[in-house]
């Protein structure tokens, strides 16, 4: 309701500037009951209903971060955030709110918008943990039935990764072995999540698979095949297969959120 500079010496000095307080004040309410509006008539015109299309200004109460939370968790089914706000940060850096809500909001899903998420195709980085068997049926059944792609890509890592002080300690055959294994293990879970999402409505021709082997990084391989493959969206699991319950978020999970900053990356 004020600049937010008038709280960083931990005292509030606003009685000094009280008119021009209330002219900023004005000012910027009107700007953002006009994005607002404007933000409501996007969500119309693609097709949802009005009754179905909410906009709420409200003042600050605890922090904005905490705030969101706090009404995200008050039965939503996801939150949808930009990137950055309106600060002067690089365009690759992301925001504090975004940031604070990527370590903080576990209980509901969380998509960060960057700055040219183009297109309408959906990866899905599919591990078969419990996040992502969970969060990817929750969040798909947000998406509209018409999307025209959803590939579902699984990385395997090779056992013998290359490092500058170490020899590789797998012989060629179990390496082979690790990674036909794998790949075979992954296909039965692959199909049961698309039959359960073609009974959802989505297409069958909608979906294809990838499982992409010798790759050293899953971050990078994941973000490389939305690339190439012009895919605007990335669903990936809050935690992996080796879940740790002291960090709030895996490191594949972390890596592609502040790395792909041009994409939709949706943390289940």
């Amino acid at each position: 309701e004020a600049p937010e500079a008038l709280f960083d010496l931990g005292s509030d000095d606003s009685s000094v500037y009280v008119e021009e307080i209330g002219a900023w004040t004005r000012d910027t309410g009107t700007h953002i009951q006009a994005f607002m509006e404007t933000a409501r008539r996007r969500f119309l015109e693609v097709g949802f209903a009005p009754e179905g299309v909410t906009a709420t200004i409200q003042p600050r109460k605890i922090g904005v971060a905490r705030d969101i939370i706090e009404r995200a968790n008050s039965g939503c089914a996801a939150l949808v955030v930009g990137r950055r706000g309106f600060g002067t940060l690089p365009e690759f850096m992301m925001g504090s709110i975004a940031a604070k809500l990527a370590e903080t909001m576990a209980r509901v899903p969380l998509a960060i918008v960057g700055s040219q998420p183009a297109g309408r195709g959906v990866l899905v980085a599919f591990d078969n943990s419990p996040c992502i068997r969970k969060g990817l049926e929750q969040v798909l059944g947000l998406f509209d039935r018409r999307l025209t792609e959803i590939l579902l890509c699984h990385i395997v890592r090779p056992l013998s990764i290359p490092h500058a002080v170490s020899r590789p300690f797998f012989s060629p055959g179990n390496e082979v072995h690790w990674l036909n294994e794998n790949s075979r293990k992954i296909v039965p879970a692959m199909v049961a999540v698309k039959d359960r999402l073609v009974r959802d409505g989505f297409g069958p021709e909608t979906f294809r698979t990838a499982i992409l082997e010798k790759k050293i990084s899953r971050a990078e391989a994941i973000m490389a095949q939305a690339g190439d493959q012009g895919l605007s969206t990335i669903i990936i699991g809050r935690h992996g297969m080796t879940s740790v319950a002291d960090f709030s978020m895996g490191r594949v999970a972390r890596k592609v959120l502040y790395m792909e900053y041009q994409k939709a990356v949706w943390i289940v």
